[in-house]
């Protein structure tokens, strides 16, 4: 699933193949199924069931559990991205949207039983593998245009690189999500702002 930082209005989409809905059906059951009881657990003939499609039928999108799987977290992260993040980096207007990138993703995690196995470290077969997820990378791209936007605006100091700075931020908050998934959001409230004053001291000019 990709992720755009910018959403406009286009010409009408086309309703989805037959063959796209089934593969959403399967993806969608295996977003839930794994959410609930995990990788292990779940078969893929369990995920077909809950689509309502045939036991082999899985097969035809994705060759094996493990791809399937991927491509469910990808799904779901990019949802939780959506969610929590988008719509901070999507306001032009929002000055403080280090705060509330941190304050929107813990809240769209909450609705996201499989992002949070993921954060929760339930899954430490695939867990290395997730962080290559195209939704993450997507992610990082835009995390580095709106650094690059924001020291058009003087707003970031001009001598960063927005690449690599992005990277180290989407890792930060990583971290932050699995601390507060693993240690209760408590964690966040407590030791957030220090985090955020990393952040900042990073990324902000200094002011005479």
């Amino acid at each position: 699933m990709t992720i755009t930082a910018d959403s406009s209005p286009g010409a009408a989409e086309r309703p989805p193949s037959k063959g796209a809905q089934t593969r959403q059906a399967v993806l969608a059951a295996a977003i839930e199924r794994f959410g609930r009881d995990g990788f292990r657990a779940t078969s893929v003939a369990d995920i077909a069931r809950d689509a309502g499609v045939g036991g082999t039928v899985a097969y035809s999108y994705f060759p094996n559990k493990e791809a399937l799987f991927l491509a469910a977290v990808d799904e779901d992260a990019a949802a939780v991205i959506d969610a929590g993040f988008l719509r901070v980096f999507n306001n032009p207007d929002l000055d403080d949207w280090q705060t509330q990138l941190i304050v929107t993703l813990v809240d769209a995690v909450d609705h996201h039983p499989l992002a949070r196995r993921l954060l929760a470290r339930l899954e430490p077969e695939v867990t290395a593998r997730v962080l290559d997820i195209p939704a993450l990378e997507d992610v990082r791209r835009v995390c580095a245009d709106r650094l690059r936007r924001d020291q058009g605006t003087g707003e970031v100091r001009p001598d960063i690189d927005p690449v690599r700075v992005a990277d180290g931020l989407v890792s930060i908050v990583l971290s932050v999500l699995m601390s507060a998934v693993q240690l209760g959001p408590a964690i966040t409230a407590e030791h957030g702002p220090d985090v955020l004053a990393v952040i900042r001291a990073a990324i902000d000019p200094v002011r005479s």
